[in-house]
């Protein structure tokens, strides 16, 4: 009866050990950690205007303004270089009063516009891992901006349509939807310049900008 005992507990100890997992010997990091990877981003914007261009343009903010982005993030550092292209649109419409022109004193209620079709390089300096859940960054960029101001007089129009230099600094955060996942959300905040000078815009086109985005990323 001993015997029938003590093998008992001699296979109540050694059988729970033996169903064990074997201990892993090495573990593979993730491929976002091991290789350079791209990431793609879909964003919807607001714009709230700013400087001179808020006080003598256009005081109303825009929500009628989109980007799409690619970027490759670095493997042997904390950074990521692209490019982003978008569109975006400022408007206000001033009360009817009398204008000079050409041809005359006209009475008209006058509708001021700005659009821009920003065409930008950046880069994000990443303050933590690639495989963390949350990634927080900053960012600049500069580029080319394609611009078309357009003041309308009731039917009439007077427009100016140039390219400019673009420049802009933000900060954002990535939130993936789950570790080491491929998709989700880049919340971003970010003032936007243009070196522009024409008619009511002395000082060029400035903006702080909203923004949420959709992302992707692959290797």
């Amino acid at each position: 009866m001993k015997r029938i005992i003590i093998i008992a507990l001699f296979l109540g100890s050694v059988l729970p050990a033996l169903a064990q997992e074997k201990p892993r010997l090495y573990t593979i990091a993730s491929p976002f950690e091991r290789y350079t990877h791209y990431l793609a981003t879909v964003r919807y914007t607001a714009a709230v205007p700013m400087g001179s261009f808020k006080d003598n343009y256009i005081d109303k903010s825009s929500f009628r303004n989109a980007s799409v982005s690619i970027e490759w993030v670095l493997r042997n550092a904390p950074l990521s270089i692209g490019g982003e292209i978008g569109s975006s649109y400022f408007e206000k419409r001033v009360p009817r009063a009398l204008y000079d022109g050409q041809d005359g004193t006209i009475s008209a209620v006058q509708t001021r516009t700005v659009s821009q079709y920003p065409v930008e390089l950046f880069a994000n300096y990443l303050f933590l891992p690639r495989t963390s859940q949350v990634q927080p960054y900053i960012q600049i960029s500069g580029g080319g901006s394609i611009l078309d101001y357009t003041v309308y007089y009731g039917t009439l129009s007077s427009q100016d349509q140039k390219i400019r230099f673009k420049y802009g600094i933000g900060a954002g955060s990535r939130f993936f939807f789950k570790k080491d996942g491929t998709f989700g959300l880049d919340v971003r905040v970010k003032y936007d310049g243009t070196a522009y000078k024409y008619d009511y815009i002395d000082k060029g086109i400035s903006s702080v900008n909203g923004s949420i985005g959709l992302f992707y990323r692959w290797w």
